[in-house]
């Protein structure tokens, strides 16, 4: 890119089309790169997840029929997180045309996230409790894990370390939900006081 051609994109970021708002631009500009980077490593991690977990369950299923029942829900909870996570990311909202405010791509970037944080529930809670029954049901029929000695403790510490791990996963969620509204305030706060 040229320095006119990057002079005239620094230039219409930095100049709010509906607000004349004094921007860092430079810290502006940071900030969406940071959280944009920080949104493709965790889907990165979601999709290669799946990479290793379909596999699996799809070996599981094919080879070990009395784990079908877990198997089978696995794999479509796991194909469901992950087009879940693929159709609510942050990384599918476009890259901000050239005559588009930099705070407004910003602000439009951690309404999406906020937004994937706060239905957390309905989309990956719900599904994953489902699956974690499915593989209770599936340890508490099978032939395989109930005549193990150990079977009574590893059935009540599979349910108390799949329970704890989802409720870990449901409060860092709200968290985030948390700490993304803030930043949307902050920048509404920003954008009204300088209009």
């Amino acid at each position: 890119m040229s320095k006119s051609d990057d002079d005239r994109l620094r230039s219409a970021w930095a100049k709010q089309t509906d607000q004349s708002l004094d921007v860092d631009l430079a810290n502006a500009e940071a900030s969406v790169r940071r959280r944009r980077t920080e949104i493709a490593r965790r889907d990165r991690r979601v999709y290669v997840s799946i990479a290793i977990i379909g596999p699996s369950w799809l070996y599981a299923t094919w080879f070990m029929p009395d784990l079908r029942l877990a198997s089978v829900t696995g794999l479509f909870i796991a194909v469901w997180l992950t087009w879940q996570m693929h159709q609510r990311s942050g990384a599918r909202l476009l890259s901000p045309p050239v005559d588009l405010p930099c705070l407004a791509f910003q602000r439009a970037l951690l309404e999406r996230e906020r937004d994937l944080a706060v239905s957390l529930p309905k989309w990956y809670l719900v599904p994953v409790v489902v699956g974690q029954l499915a593989i209770a049901v599936t340890m508490a029929t099978s032939p395989r894990f109930t005549t193990s000695q150990f079977y009574p403790e590893g059935l009540v510490l599979f349910v108390a370390t799949a329970g704890v791990a989802l409720v870990v996963i449901w409060r860092r969620w709200q968290r985030q939900a948390r700490e993304l509204q803030r930043e949307l305030e902050a920048i509404s706060v920003s954008w009204s006081a300088s209009s």
